[in-house]
């Protein structure tokens, strides 16, 4: 599971969750196959020359993790089949 350090990080996890139970419903009341479903968490941070106090500071503590965050997800993937269908 994941560990989250702060309220406000716990909440933007229910309502991401919430979000994609939702997305998930519908494309299986559509008919969509869901049995190969990936679900990753991503984070995109600042560009690492970039020189925010933020990103500053990360470098100051040798720690990535605190550069400047831009977006912050997941991302759902379901692996289609292989075979081609003419």
């Amino acid at each position: 599971m994941l560990k989250l350090r702060s309220p406000s990080q716990q909440d933007k996890y229910s309502i991401g969750m919430r979000q994609i139970e939702k997305m998930l419903k519908e494309m299986q009341t559509s008919g969509k196959d869901l049995s190969r479903l990936k679900l990753k968490k991503f984070q995109k941070t600042h560009h690492i020359d970039c020189k925010c106090k933020l990103c500053e500071n990360a470098k100051t503590k040798n720690d990535l993790r605190l550069r400047g965050l831009l977006e912050d997800g997941f991302k759902v993937y379901v692996a289609g089949d292989k075979k081609n269908t003419q």
